[in-house]
């Protein structure tokens, strides 16, 4: 947080009453809308399922960021700031923390958080979030009561076996470089219950950026739920969203003592509040050529940075995935011919950035 100025407390009052009163005006003003930019956090432990007795460490680790980052932070373990739209949109970022079961939200609750990441609002799930709400087409019982939440978040975690056996060491690996691993060793010998994805339901858009080494299940083997080993991703939402999820976070030792899982929910705040100050940021947004645009039947995309292999993705204005597929180079054509009129997001994904665009389809 950068200081701007300081006045002793003792002699406060004794400077501002000998100032004009417009100067003092404006230097109120100015003091409040310093207080007013200042990003604002809900912290959301609230559990219906699996209780991993985290809140009060978590709570304390966040509020030890947010210090550090000059936020502020507000606790809830009842849902009751989700009662109203206007609430919600206080908080510049929500953060779920080992949440869990499908009976925390009512619907009218559920409605307003929908509303809340719509408008922009950002989110961070940690470790058993994924484990709430499960989408219907996973595994296991308490599925389909709120899907869009799964797909927001991008995945719940599969239900039987749905971890490794106890918290062992292993690997955790740089899959794609991105501010939200800035400090973060690759790998990161890390004690972790490691969730699996297989049998649960897992976005193929996710932009993994760390996962984990070949792990052995329960049963001692190395199973085919462990071929998708994805330990923290994020996700962007068409209407400025940014989503954060790790499933790292299931003992009590990763918010009181852990510097480097402290490190990454760190990062993760200041990436979900666009605070870029102190990561080294390599994300652009604005380096696709679209053309034409607006467009009737086909779009060239393409680069002036001669982008070699990566993912494309498209998406709708609804967040839906229309494209996945590994391109060999970044210079190609795209039929829309089928595509309903309204606005398309292009994202393109190599070994060192995510490149942005946009395009409109109109019948001409």
């Amino acid at each position: 947080m950068h200081a701007f100025f300081t006045i002793e407390p003792r002699t406060q009052f004794a400077q501002l009453k000998a100032l004009p009163a417009c100067i003092i005006f404006f230097c109120s003003l100015f003091i409040s809308i310093l207080s007013y930019s200042q990003n604002r956090i809900l912290h959301y432990t609230e559990t219906s399922g699996y209780d991993h007795q985290t809140r009060s460490v978590s709570l304390f680790m966040f509020q030890q960021i947010a210090t550090q980052l000059g936020c502020v932070i507000d606790d809830d373990s009842t849902g009751q700031n989700f009662n109203s739209p206007a609430s919600l949109q206080n908080y510049d970022l929500i953060i779920f923390s080992n949440t869990s079961g499908d009976g925390i939200l009512d619907s009218l609750q559920k409605q307003n958080f929908e509303q809340y990441i719509a408008d922009g609002g950002s989110f961070i799930g940690i470790h058993a979030a994924s484990d709430t709400y499960r989408h219907s087409s996973a595994n296991g019982a308490n599925t389909g009561a709120w899907d869009w939440y799964a797909e927001m978040l991008g995945a719940s975690v599969q239900q039987n076996p749905n971890h490794v056996s106890g918290t062992p060491v292993y690997g955790v690996y740089h899959t794609f470089i991105h501010p939200v691993i800035t400090g973060i060793p690759d790998p990161w010998q890390k004690t972790e219950e490691y969730y699996y994805w297989e049998n649960g339901y897992f976005d193929s858009s996710n932009i993994v950026i760390q996962k984990v080494e070949q792990t052995i299940g329960p049963n001692m083997q190395v199973n085919s739920y462990d071929s998708s080993r994805a330990v923290t991703w994020i996700k962007y939402h068409p209407g400025g969203a940014r989503v954060f999820y790790t499933s790292l976070g299931h003992a009590v030792s990763n918010y009181s003592s852990d510097t480097l899982f402290y490190k990454l929910m760190s990062n993760a705040v200041i990436w979900c509040t666009e605070q870029t100050s102190g990561l080294e940021y390599f994300y652009q947004d604005r380096g696709l050529n679209i053309f034409p645009n607006p467009a009737n039947d086909l779009v060239h995309i393409s680069s002036n940075n001669q982008l070699g292999s990566g993912h494309l993705l498209v998406r709708n204005s609804h967040g839906t995935t229309l494209v996945s597929r590994d391109v060999d180079t970044l210079d190609l054509g795209i039929s829309i011919t089928d595509l309903d009129d309204g606005l398309y997001f292009i994202q393109y994904l190599n070994s060192s950035n995510i490149y942005l665009g946009k395009f409109i389809k109109i019948g001409f």
